[in-house]
This record gives structure tokens, sequence and C-alpha cells, in this order.
């Protein structure tokens, strides 16, 4: 932190009012009336600093861009597919509904008004009530002399210094209402489980040597920065990245074990869905369904966390026996599945359907998907990991499998002599700091 900042931070009274500690960086350039910073000054990973941006973006596009798409018409574009996404389902409100009736109409939608303008309308409350005289914070006044008529509805309410309505007051389909909403509902960023955080890789193998390239190294020495790698470079190129719709998936079988196509993989057994360049949905999948068995908990990051790629970033448990899993991206969590939190088998019996845990924001897409397998390389790595689990099991299971015998739904529950700690060492490639014998 520079000393210009530092002093600022420690400053006292200017004459008329009070200095607001740690001011945003938007309140001292007289954008928002009232702000305080809770991030430490780290605008790159500030949400609401990006939704402040974005909507100015909306009423100034940048020398030699063109005005952005309204929210609506972006949202059409943005998700394939018929079936159009509610966006309040998408941030797992409980109640929203699933699909969208009105192709984004939103004006006077009471799904709208429930879940866009009441929390809005108490998060400015309460950011209000915060900074009264008398609570520690005062508020700074907002600029008091004559303005035209088209003031923005922001402007009125004293949230912003300066800005005029040049979209008729038609607020539901202005980007800029809808990215001020965004940035008014940040509230201070999530820790992650420090616990979770510290655990990684036990095994840090090059994926492409999972796969069978000879010319690949047995381990990764570059933390997965797959899109600076030369052997990367040289055996893949650059994959591309392609989003899908929010729908069922189509699975195919590999050696006993669904796959979802279009979908992409960590070779700590979780998957991406990419649903658009800016949220991708997360779970586990089929291998460890059958793997672990029944899940009876799973402990998710809360919504606002930020995961740091291949960390562990949530725990799957099954009695006393505990398995950290290992986050596939690098991002801030957006909503939760319910579902999988109620009924935590839902991550066994339906991985690529119901039992998906977050969806996410990623940080870096194009760049991790690289470390990511998709197509033919997610089958050859299937079936990597399904030789060395029936080579766990023995020679008996090995010309079992030769003959194209089922695959148990519980492999723990059938063989628990196989450990429960050496199976998510294995193939999870985590271990519990805490982990006793299996």
């Amino acid at each position: 932190m520079n000393e210009n900042m530092s002093n600022h931070r420690e400053g006292g009274d200017l004459p008329g009012f009070k200095v607001l500690a740690d001011q945003c960086v938007w309140m001292k350039a007289g954008v928002v009336n009232f702000r305080s910073c809770d991030r430490g000054y780290d605008c790159f990973n500030c949400p609401f600093d990006r939704a402040m941006r974005a909507a100015m973006d909306a009423q100034n596009p940048r020398r030699g861009q063109t005005r952005p798409l309204g929210w609506a018409a972006a949202m059409r574009t943005r998700y394939l597919g018929h079936r159009k996404p509610c966006v309040y389902f998408l941030n797992q409100k409980s109640g929203a509904p699933e699909a969208c009736p009105r192709d984004y109409d939103c004006d006077s939608c009471p799904v709208e008004l429930a879940f866009g303008y009441e929390p809005l309308r108490q998060s400015i409350a309460a950011r209000r009530t915060e900074q009264r005289p008398g609570t520690g914070r005062a508020e700074r006044p907002p600029l008091v002399f004559p303005f035209p008529n088209h003031e923005c509805v922001w402007m009125k309410a004293g949230i912003i210094g300066m800005h005029l309505c040049d979209n008729d007051y038609d607020c539901y389909h202005c980007e800029f209402d809808r990215s001020m909403r965004a940035a008014m509902l940040e509230g201070p960023p999530k820790a992650q489980d420090a616990v979770l955080a510290a655990i990684e890789p036990v095994i840090r193998p090059c994926i492409y040597a999972l796969i069978g390239h000879k010319d690949a190294p047995p381990l990764c020495a570059s933390n997965y920065a797959c899109h600076a790698c030369p052997t990367h470079r040289a055996i893949a190129g650059e994959k591309a990245c392609e989003p899908r719709p929010i729908e069922r998936p189509a699975c195919r079988n590999v050696t006993g074990y669904p796959v979802a196509d279009g979908y992409y993989y960590h070779f700590g057994h979780t998957w991406v869905h990419v649903i658009h360049g800016g949220c991708v949905r997360v779970g586990v999948d089929g291998f460890v369904g059958k793997l672990l068995g029944p899940i009876d908990g799973v402990e998710l990051p809360a919504p606002g966390s930020d995961l740091e790629r291949t960390r562990a970033g949530w725990v799957l448990t099954r009695g006393d026996h505990r398995a950290p899993v290992l986050c596939p991206l690098t991002g801030r969590i957006l909503a939760v599945n319910p579902k999988v939190v109620e009924v935590p088998a839902t991550v066994s019996e339906d991985p690529y359907g119901d039992g998906w845990l977050f969806q996410m924001e990623p940080y870096h897409l194009k760049q991790e998907t690289q470390s990511l397998y998709s197509g033919a390389e997610a089958a050859l790595w299937m079936e990597h990991d399904a030789r060395e689990l029936v080579a766990m099991m023995g020679p008996g299971y090995e010309k079992l499998s030769a003959t194209g015998g089922e695959v148990v739904p519980d492999i723990f529950g059938h063989f628990p002599e196989l450990g429960w700690d050496p199976l998510v060492r294995t193939f999870l490639r985590t271990a519990d700091p805490g982990a006793h014998a299996g």
C-alpha cells in the first residue's frame, strides 16, 4: 500500500464533514456517495469494482467500442437452446422458477420484484444506517444544486453523485441499472476454509502422462499452468472452450463409468460445465459416485467464497470418512445446489444432473481449461484410472474386467479392505489432514 493511501486511511476530519475510514475508490472519485472498502483496496479482485466498471461502460462505452447489449438481449444470446433460465434460478434463489416464461421482459414480474428490488432496498438501507453520524462513520452528503429533470433513479436516491437517464426510465431493461444493483448487493468477501485451502495434490502427475503420451514427463513441473507449458503446446496446442445449454447431457460408458459429453474434467475427478464465459457449473464425476458409494454429507463453500484451482475446495463425507476434493478452476462461488445439501446421495446417484455442486464465476477460464480433459482425452484418462483401480483390487478382478464385468455401484462398501484413505489419495489425489486408517 502506498504512502498516500496509508496516510489517508489514518487521516482525520476535513472541514465540514468527517472522512469515512477506508473509503472506496468509487466514493473518492465522487461516483457513489457512500461505500467503504472491505477488500484492502484489492480492486482487481473486487466484484463491486467489476460491477461498477460494467455500469460505467454501459453508459459511456470506451473509445472504439459500441455500447454493450442490454442485459435482456445479452441473456437471450448467451444461453443456448430454447429453454432460457430465470436469472434468479441461476443464482439458486429459493422459490424462483427454473425457466423464464417472459423472454426476459421483467417489467412488473413478481419474481423480479421479490428477488431483485426488495433485497436491494434492504442492502441500501443497511449501508445508510451503518454510516450515519454516531455510528463511527459519517455519510458523505450528496451534491446539492439544480440538475435537469432526467436524473437517474440512482442519483435521485442519493446513491451516486451524477448520472442522467437516457433510457426513458425503463429500468428493467437498463444495463446501468442492472449493474448498479449487482454492485450494491455485493458484500465483504468470504474467506475460504483455511485447512482446506492448504490441501494440495498429494500426487502431481502430468495430465498427458496419465493418458499415455510417451513424450510427457511423469510429473507436472508448472503447477498445472498448461497454457504456458511447452509439453502442452506440443501435444494439444490451444484447446477450445465451448459453452453448452443448461440441460441433462448425453453420457457414454467408458469401462463401466459414465462420462458426460461436452464437459471438461480435472484429474481429481471433478467436471466443469461451461454455461458461458462468466459462469460454470462444477460437480464430481461418475467415477467418484461408484468409487465412494452413497455420500451422506457435502461440505460446500459459501456463496461469495474464492476457490483456487487444484487446491481442496470442499469435502464429501460418508460416515466418519472424509474426502477433500480439488477445485478444477480458480474463481468465486455464485451459488450452491440446495438439492445436494438436502439429499447428499444425489451426488453419487446423479452426478451430471441434479447432483451438480455449485456455480462459479471463473477468473481465468480460457487459460485454466487447458489443464482439463475433454472429448477423447477424457475417455483415455477414465480408462487409465479404471485400470489402476482394478489393479488395486487384485489379479482376479483384472481378469473379470477383461471379460466386460459390470462395475459395482459402491466399490468402497463392497471392498472396504482397499481403505478409504488410499482410494482418496490415489484417485482424488488428496488426503484429509485428520486422516485415519481406512
